[in-house]
């Protein structure tokens, strides 16, 4: 879901020709390669006119984390967990809450959010929510880098 919305906001503040010059991915740490999109994400992100249908889940790699620039997740422990396995990402990996406090929203510095995994609907949409809201400094964050 954070990539699709990421994606969607950088469009909607930098353009859609600027955006494309930033890559945005999405790989999970234990995820099943080539599945869909949960049938929760695909609904809350379509209630935000996006479409996840072409979404496939990959799992992260030591490739992936080499070429990032900068590297997201949405948990402390995730963020340990990617440190641990491939101390050359130190630098560059950051909880999106962590991120968006560097661009000045304080509050989610120690923020973590869940997955919803295996969860209902209202579960998913306040993820959506807590996702969103890290995303306008996000964005400010790389902008403010592409226009360096």
């Amino acid at each position: 879901m954070a990539a699709a919305l990421l994606k969607r906001a950088l469009e909607a503040e930098l353009g859609q020709s600027e955006a494309q010059k930033v890559e945005v991915s999405s790989a999970g740490l234990a995820a099943i390669p080539g599945s869909m999109a949960s049938p929760q994400a695909m609904a809350v992100l379509r209630e935000e006119g996006l479409d996840l249908t072409a979404h496939r889940a990959q799992q992260v790699t030591r490739e992936m984390l080499k070429a990032a620039d900068l590297i997201l997740t949405m948990t402390r422990r995730q963020k340990e967990f990617l440190l641990e396995w491939d101390p050359a990402t130190r630098g560059k990996v950051w909880t999106l809450g962590e991120v968006s406090a560097l661009a000045g929203k304080d509050t989610a510095e120690t923020q973590d959010i869940c997955d919803p995994f295996r969860q209902g609907e209202e579960v998913y949409r306040s993820v959506r929510e807590d996702i969103k809201a890290s995303l306008d400094p996000l964005v400010t964050y790389i902008k403010k880098i592409l226009t360096k």
